[in-house]
């Protein structure tokens, strides 16, 4: 069987996470064995981590608004901000109570 520190590696990330929790969680209440395990394992899986974060690409920044050019008939053009998304309107509930109570 191939040892633990031969398949991390290959390791998905969720696996990996899974991996080190379980590791931390035996450093706590492991017998001996279990606990020279995860203190043996424990560097290799930050390792892991590590070198992933490192070979990831920087995210990409978001590109600015564009903006829109107006022109009217014999105007000088005139450059407007692009439209910011608002939240939606909150609904008039107690106005159109009252007003069906009335």
């Amino acid at each position: 069987m191939t040892p633990l520190s031969e398949m991390i590696p290959a390791m998905p990330d969720a696996d990996l996470k899974t991996l080190r929790a379980n590791a931390e969680r035996l450093l706590g209440r492991g017998t001996a064995g279990q606990i020279a395990s995860a203190n043996e394992i424990l560097p290799l899986i930050e390792a892991e981590f590590a070198a992933r974060i490192a070979a990831k690409p920087p995210a990409k920044k978001r590109a600015p608004a564009k903006k829109k050019v107006v022109v009217a008939d014999g105007a000088e053009p005139v450059v407007k901000a692009a439209p910011k998304k608002r939240a939606p309107a909150k609904k008039k509930v107690a106005a159109a109570a009252e007003a069906t109570a009335s």
